[in-house]
Protein backbone atom coordinates (compact mmCIF):
# COMPACT_ATOMS: atom_id res chain seq x y z
CA UNK A 1 0.00 0.00 0.00
CA UNK A 2 1.25 3.48 -0.84
CA UNK A 3 1.94 6.14 1.74
CA UNK A 4 -0.86 8.56 0.90
CA UNK A 5 0.26 11.28 3.28
CA UNK A 6 -0.03 14.77 1.86
CA UNK A 7 1.65 16.57 4.73
CA UNK A 8 5.12 16.56 3.16
CA UNK A 9 3.95 18.23 -0.04
CA UNK A 10 5.37 21.69 -0.47
CA UNK A 11 2.76 24.27 -1.37
CA UNK A 12 3.62 27.55 -3.03
CA UNK A 13 2.27 30.88 -4.24
CA UNK A 14 3.29 32.80 -7.35
CA UNK A 15 5.53 35.81 -6.78
CA UNK A 16 3.02 38.12 -8.46
CA UNK A 17 0.41 37.12 -5.86
CA UNK A 18 2.69 38.14 -3.01
CA UNK A 19 2.78 41.66 -4.42
CA UNK A 20 -0.50 42.36 -2.65
CA UNK A 21 1.68 42.55 0.46
CA UNK A 22 3.78 45.22 -1.26
CA UNK A 23 0.64 47.19 -2.08
CA UNK A 24 -0.42 47.05 1.55
CA UNK A 25 3.03 48.18 2.75
CA UNK A 26 2.97 51.15 0.38
CA UNK A 27 -0.37 52.20 1.82
CA UNK A 28 1.20 52.03 5.26
CA UNK A 29 4.29 53.92 4.05
CA UNK A 30 6.47 51.04 5.24
CA UNK A 31 9.69 50.02 3.47
CA UNK A 32 9.25 46.93 1.29
CA UNK A 33 12.99 46.19 1.49
CA UNK A 34 12.85 46.35 5.26
CA UNK A 35 9.89 44.00 5.40
CA UNK A 36 11.55 41.48 3.06
CA UNK A 37 14.62 41.45 5.27
CA UNK A 38 12.37 40.79 8.27
CA UNK A 39 10.98 37.67 6.63
CA UNK A 40 14.41 36.71 5.21
CA UNK A 41 13.31 36.83 1.58
CA UNK A 42 15.63 38.04 -1.19
CA UNK A 43 14.05 40.76 -3.32
CA UNK A 44 15.66 39.35 -6.49
CA UNK A 45 13.14 36.48 -6.51
CA UNK A 46 10.52 38.97 -7.72
CA UNK A 47 12.51 39.63 -10.87
CA UNK A 48 11.55 36.16 -12.15
CA UNK A 49 7.88 36.23 -13.30
CA UNK A 50 7.39 32.46 -13.00
CA UNK A 51 9.12 32.09 -9.63
CA UNK A 52 7.19 30.73 -6.65
CA UNK A 53 7.43 31.19 -2.88
CA UNK A 54 6.77 28.66 -0.14
CA UNK A 55 3.17 29.07 1.03
CA UNK A 56 4.27 29.03 4.66
CA UNK A 57 6.53 32.04 4.04
CA UNK A 58 3.63 33.87 2.40
CA UNK A 59 1.28 32.96 5.24
CA UNK A 60 3.79 34.02 7.90
CA UNK A 61 4.32 37.31 6.06
CA UNK A 62 0.57 37.98 6.12
CA UNK A 63 0.39 37.26 9.85
CA UNK A 64 3.40 39.48 10.50
CA UNK A 65 1.57 42.33 8.74
CA UNK A 66 -1.52 41.66 10.81
CA UNK A 67 0.46 41.83 14.06
CA UNK A 68 2.64 44.76 13.01
CA UNK A 69 -0.28 46.99 12.01
CA UNK A 70 -2.84 45.61 14.46
CA UNK A 71 -5.34 44.80 11.73
CA UNK A 72 -7.37 41.82 13.10
CA UNK A 73 -9.31 41.16 9.88
CA UNK A 74 -6.41 41.82 7.54
CA UNK A 75 -7.49 39.18 5.00
CA UNK A 76 -10.69 41.10 4.27
CA UNK A 77 -8.66 44.23 3.52
CA UNK A 78 -5.98 42.44 1.47
CA UNK A 79 -8.62 40.68 -0.60
CA UNK A 80 -9.97 44.01 -1.76
CA UNK A 81 -6.51 44.96 -3.06
CA UNK A 82 -6.30 41.92 -5.35
CA UNK A 83 -6.51 42.64 -9.08
CA UNK A 84 -6.20 40.33 -12.08
CA UNK A 85 -2.56 41.43 -12.30
CA UNK A 86 -1.86 39.77 -8.95
CA UNK A 87 -3.05 36.49 -10.48
CA UNK A 88 -0.56 36.66 -13.35
CA UNK A 89 -1.40 34.78 -16.58
CA UNK A 90 -4.40 33.16 -14.89
CA UNK A 91 -5.84 36.56 -14.03
CA UNK A 92 -5.42 37.96 -17.53
CA UNK A 93 -7.00 34.82 -18.99
CA UNK A 94 -10.01 35.18 -16.68
CA UNK A 95 -10.62 38.63 -18.17
CA UNK A 96 -11.04 37.06 -21.62
CA UNK A 97 -13.66 34.45 -20.59
CA UNK A 98 -17.04 34.72 -22.30
CA UNK A 99 -19.23 34.48 -19.17
CA UNK A 100 -19.32 33.56 -15.49
CA UNK A 101 -19.81 29.87 -16.23
CA UNK A 102 -16.57 29.68 -18.18
CA UNK A 103 -14.84 31.77 -15.53
CA UNK A 104 -15.97 29.29 -12.85
CA UNK A 105 -14.61 26.36 -14.85
CA UNK A 106 -11.31 28.17 -15.45
CA UNK A 107 -10.98 28.95 -11.75
CA UNK A 108 -11.33 25.30 -10.85
CA UNK A 109 -8.70 24.26 -13.36
CA UNK A 110 -6.06 26.98 -13.05
CA UNK A 111 -6.23 28.66 -9.63
CA UNK A 112 -3.28 26.54 -8.48
CA UNK A 113 -1.09 28.71 -10.72
CA UNK A 114 -1.63 31.51 -8.20
CA UNK A 115 -1.85 29.55 -4.95
CA UNK A 116 -1.99 25.76 -4.67
CA UNK A 117 -2.52 25.48 -0.91
CA UNK A 118 -6.27 25.57 -1.54
CA UNK A 119 -8.72 24.53 -4.25
CA UNK A 120 -11.94 25.93 -5.68
CA UNK A 121 -14.70 23.31 -5.75
CA UNK A 122 -18.16 24.08 -7.14
CA UNK A 123 -21.45 22.36 -6.39
CA UNK A 124 -24.99 22.95 -7.60
CA UNK A 125 -27.87 22.83 -5.10
CA UNK A 126 -31.23 23.67 -6.62
CA UNK A 127 -30.99 27.20 -8.03
CA UNK A 128 -27.77 27.89 -6.10
CA UNK A 129 -24.15 27.34 -7.03
CA UNK A 130 -21.78 27.01 -4.13
CA UNK A 131 -18.05 27.67 -4.38
CA UNK A 132 -16.10 25.91 -1.63
CA UNK A 133 -12.57 27.02 -0.75
CA UNK A 134 -10.88 23.83 0.46
CA UNK A 135 -7.48 23.38 2.05
CA UNK A 136 -4.90 21.20 0.29
CA UNK A 137 -2.55 21.16 3.27
CA UNK A 138 -3.29 17.55 4.14
CA UNK A 139 -4.88 15.75 7.12
CA UNK A 140 -7.74 18.28 6.88
CA UNK A 141 -5.48 21.05 8.19
CA UNK A 142 -7.29 24.38 7.61
CA UNK A 143 -5.71 27.32 5.83
CA UNK A 144 -6.80 29.55 8.69
CA UNK A 145 -8.83 32.69 9.23
CA UNK A 146 -6.53 35.12 7.43
CA UNK A 147 -6.14 33.07 4.24
CA UNK A 148 -9.85 32.25 4.14
CA UNK A 149 -10.69 35.95 4.51
CA UNK A 150 -8.24 36.86 1.77
CA UNK A 151 -9.61 34.34 -0.71
CA UNK A 152 -13.28 35.04 -0.04
CA UNK A 153 -12.78 38.80 -0.21
CA UNK A 154 -10.72 38.65 -3.40
CA UNK A 155 -13.30 36.38 -5.07
CA UNK A 156 -16.13 38.84 -4.50
CA UNK A 157 -14.01 41.90 -5.24
CA UNK A 158 -12.68 40.47 -8.52
CA UNK A 159 -16.16 39.36 -9.57
CA UNK A 160 -17.44 42.90 -9.21
CA UNK A 161 -14.49 44.25 -11.14
CA UNK A 162 -14.55 41.67 -13.96
CA UNK A 163 -18.28 42.05 -14.59
CA UNK A 164 -18.24 45.81 -13.96
CA UNK A 165 -21.11 45.39 -11.50
CA UNK A 166 -20.10 46.94 -8.21
CA UNK A 167 -23.46 46.19 -6.61
CA UNK A 168 -22.98 42.46 -7.27
CA UNK A 169 -23.25 40.43 -4.06
CA UNK A 170 -23.44 36.71 -3.25
CA UNK A 171 -26.49 35.13 -1.64
CA UNK A 172 -24.45 34.30 1.45
CA UNK A 173 -20.88 33.75 2.67
CA UNK A 174 -19.62 31.27 5.27
CA UNK A 175 -16.39 30.95 7.26
CA UNK A 176 -15.08 28.10 9.39
CA UNK A 177 -13.52 30.40 11.99
CA UNK A 178 -15.29 32.01 14.92
CA UNK A 179 -17.09 35.30 14.52
CA UNK A 180 -14.77 38.26 15.19
CA UNK A 181 -15.76 40.91 17.70
CA UNK A 182 -16.20 43.44 14.91
CA UNK A 183 -17.66 42.24 11.59
CA UNK A 184 -18.26 45.66 10.06
CA UNK A 185 -15.53 45.07 7.43
CA UNK A 186 -17.21 41.81 6.44
CA UNK A 187 -20.63 43.44 6.18
CA UNK A 188 -19.34 46.40 4.17
CA UNK A 189 -17.69 44.10 1.64
CA UNK A 190 -20.05 41.15 1.19
CA UNK A 191 -23.43 42.89 1.71
CA UNK A 192 -25.20 39.57 2.34
CA UNK A 193 -25.79 37.13 5.24
CA UNK A 194 -22.47 35.97 6.78
CA UNK A 195 -22.13 32.73 8.73
CA UNK A 196 -19.27 31.88 11.09
CA UNK A 197 -18.28 28.57 12.73
CA UNK A 198 -19.53 26.96 9.52
CA UNK A 199 -18.61 23.49 8.32
CA UNK A 200 -17.13 24.90 5.09
CA UNK A 201 -15.60 28.14 3.85
CA UNK A 202 -17.92 28.89 0.96
CA UNK A 203 -19.88 31.40 -1.12
CA UNK A 204 -23.37 30.83 -2.50
CA UNK A 205 -24.72 32.57 -5.59
CA UNK A 206 -27.79 32.24 -7.80
CA UNK A 207 -27.53 30.14 -10.97
CA UNK A 208 -28.47 33.13 -13.15
CA UNK A 209 -25.05 34.60 -12.31
CA UNK A 210 -23.46 31.98 -14.57
CA UNK A 211 -24.90 33.65 -17.66
CA UNK A 212 -23.42 37.07 -16.88
CA UNK A 213 -21.19 38.13 -19.82
CA UNK A 214 -17.72 39.55 -19.28
CA UNK A 215 -17.24 42.96 -20.94
CA UNK A 216 -13.57 42.16 -21.62
CA UNK A 217 -14.24 38.80 -23.31
CA UNK A 218 -11.82 38.06 -26.16
CA UNK A 219 -11.81 34.55 -27.62
CA UNK A 220 -8.58 34.87 -29.62
CA UNK A 221 -6.60 36.15 -26.65
CA UNK A 222 -8.24 33.53 -24.44
CA UNK A 223 -6.86 30.73 -26.64
CA UNK A 224 -3.34 32.11 -26.35
CA UNK A 225 -3.59 32.62 -22.58
CA UNK A 226 -5.01 29.11 -22.09
CA UNK A 227 -2.01 27.67 -23.90
CA UNK A 228 0.32 29.58 -21.60
CA UNK A 229 -1.55 28.47 -18.49
CA UNK A 230 -1.49 24.84 -19.60
CA UNK A 231 2.27 25.03 -19.99
CA UNK A 232 2.66 26.63 -16.57
CA UNK A 233 0.28 24.14 -14.97
CA UNK A 234 2.24 21.25 -16.45
CA UNK A 235 5.47 22.68 -15.01
CA UNK A 236 3.81 23.20 -11.67
CA UNK A 237 2.35 19.70 -11.68
CA UNK A 238 5.75 18.16 -12.23
CA UNK A 239 6.82 19.60 -8.89
CA UNK A 240 3.61 19.24 -6.90
CA UNK A 241 1.74 16.19 -8.07
CA UNK A 242 2.32 12.93 -6.21
CA UNK A 243 4.08 10.23 -8.21
CA UNK A 244 0.94 8.09 -8.54
CA UNK A 245 -0.95 10.94 -10.24
CA UNK A 246 1.84 11.47 -12.76
CA UNK A 247 1.66 7.72 -13.53
CA UNK A 248 -2.11 7.94 -13.92
CA UNK A 249 -1.87 10.83 -16.39
CA UNK A 250 0.87 9.14 -18.41
CA UNK A 251 -1.00 5.82 -18.53
CA UNK A 252 -4.22 7.48 -19.69
CA UNK A 253 -2.39 9.43 -22.40
CA UNK A 254 -0.71 6.28 -23.73
CA UNK A 255 -3.89 4.18 -23.59
CA UNK A 256 -6.01 6.02 -26.15
CA UNK A 257 -4.55 4.18 -29.16
CA UNK A 258 -5.13 0.77 -27.57
CA UNK A 259 -8.73 1.25 -26.53
CA UNK A 260 -8.28 3.09 -23.24
CA UNK A 261 -7.59 1.93 -19.71
CA UNK A 262 -10.01 0.89 -16.99
CA UNK A 263 -10.04 2.25 -13.45
CA UNK A 264 -9.12 -1.20 -12.16
CA UNK A 265 -6.12 -1.34 -14.49
CA UNK A 266 -4.99 2.09 -13.32
CA UNK A 267 -5.19 0.97 -9.70
CA UNK A 268 -3.04 -2.08 -10.48
CA UNK A 269 -0.45 0.00 -12.36
CA UNK A 270 -0.14 2.53 -9.53
CA UNK A 271 0.02 -0.15 -6.84
CA UNK A 272 -3.25 0.85 -5.17
CA UNK A 273 -6.40 -1.13 -4.62
CA UNK A 274 -9.39 0.39 -6.43
CA UNK A 275 -10.68 1.82 -3.14
CA UNK A 276 -7.29 3.34 -2.29
CA UNK A 277 -7.01 4.95 -5.71
CA UNK A 278 -10.57 6.29 -5.46
CA UNK A 279 -9.74 7.78 -2.04
CA UNK A 280 -6.58 9.43 -3.35
CA UNK A 281 -8.37 10.86 -6.39
CA UNK A 282 -11.10 12.25 -4.14
CA UNK A 283 -8.39 13.93 -2.09
CA UNK A 284 -7.40 15.88 -5.20
CA UNK A 285 -11.05 16.44 -6.29
CA UNK A 286 -10.48 14.19 -9.31
CA UNK A 287 -13.02 12.04 -11.11
CA UNK A 288 -11.75 9.25 -13.36
CA UNK A 289 -14.08 9.90 -16.31
CA UNK A 290 -13.59 13.66 -16.11
CA UNK A 291 -9.80 13.25 -15.94
CA UNK A 292 -9.80 11.03 -19.04
CA UNK A 293 -11.97 13.55 -20.89
CA UNK A 294 -9.77 16.49 -19.82
CA UNK A 295 -6.58 14.75 -20.96
CA UNK A 296 -8.15 13.76 -24.28
CA UNK A 297 -9.35 17.35 -24.75
CA UNK A 298 -5.90 18.83 -24.05
CA UNK A 299 -4.28 16.42 -26.51
CA UNK A 300 -6.95 17.14 -29.11
CA UNK A 301 -6.31 20.88 -29.01
CA UNK A 302 -2.59 20.29 -29.47
CA UNK A 303 -3.12 17.82 -32.30
CA UNK A 304 -5.56 20.10 -34.16
CA UNK A 305 -2.92 22.82 -34.18
CA UNK A 306 -0.42 20.47 -35.80
CA UNK A 307 -0.71 21.01 -39.59
CA UNK A 308 0.93 17.62 -40.24
CA UNK A 309 -1.95 15.67 -38.69
CA UNK A 310 -5.21 14.97 -40.51
CA UNK A 311 -8.51 14.67 -38.65
CA UNK A 312 -8.53 10.91 -39.36
CA UNK A 313 -5.10 10.57 -37.75
CA UNK A 314 -6.11 12.68 -34.75
CA UNK A 315 -9.24 10.59 -34.24
CA UNK A 316 -7.08 7.45 -34.22
CA UNK A 317 -4.52 8.94 -31.82
CA UNK A 318 -7.30 9.83 -29.38
CA UNK A 319 -9.02 6.45 -29.58
CA UNK A 320 -12.15 7.50 -31.48
CA UNK A 321 -13.76 4.86 -33.69
CA UNK A 322 -14.38 7.36 -36.48
CA UNK A 323 -13.59 10.94 -37.45
CA UNK A 324 -17.17 12.15 -36.98
CA UNK A 325 -17.16 11.00 -33.33
CA UNK A 326 -14.00 13.03 -32.73
CA UNK A 327 -15.48 16.10 -34.41
CA UNK A 328 -18.60 15.90 -32.22
CA UNK A 329 -16.46 15.60 -29.10
CA UNK A 330 -14.28 18.53 -30.15
CA UNK A 331 -17.37 20.70 -30.73
CA UNK A 332 -18.58 19.73 -27.23
CA UNK A 333 -15.22 20.66 -25.68
CA UNK A 334 -14.56 23.95 -27.45
CA UNK A 335 -17.85 25.04 -29.01
CA UNK A 336 -16.13 24.95 -32.42
CA UNK A 337 -15.32 22.45 -35.11
CA UNK A 338 -11.62 21.51 -35.49
CA UNK A 339 -11.44 23.64 -38.65
CA UNK A 340 -12.99 26.67 -36.95
CA UNK A 341 -10.66 26.28 -33.98
CA UNK A 342 -7.59 26.00 -36.20
CA UNK A 343 -8.61 29.13 -38.13
CA UNK A 344 -8.97 31.00 -34.86
CA UNK A 345 -5.28 30.40 -34.19
CA UNK A 346 -4.29 32.28 -37.31
CA UNK A 347 -6.40 35.37 -36.74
Amino acid sequence: MHDSSNTSKKHTVAVHYMRIIFDYLQRKDYSIDRFLSEIHLNKSIFDEPNERIDFQIFNQACHLLQDKFQHPNLGIYLGQLVTTGHLGPHGFALMTCSNARELMQQNMRYSALTIDAGSNVFERKGHEYIRYWKSNLGTNHPLGKLQDELHQASYVNLSRSLFNQHDLSPLWVSFQHEQPDDISEYEALFRCPIYFNAEQTAIGFHERFLDYPLPSSNESVHVVMSDLRNQLLKQLGNHLEPSWLAIVRKTIMESFQIGGVSFEELAHITGFTTEELRTEMNRYQLNFRTLVDDIRQSLAIGYVRNPKLSLVEIAFLLGFSEQSAFQRAFKRWTGKTPKEYKNLDYK
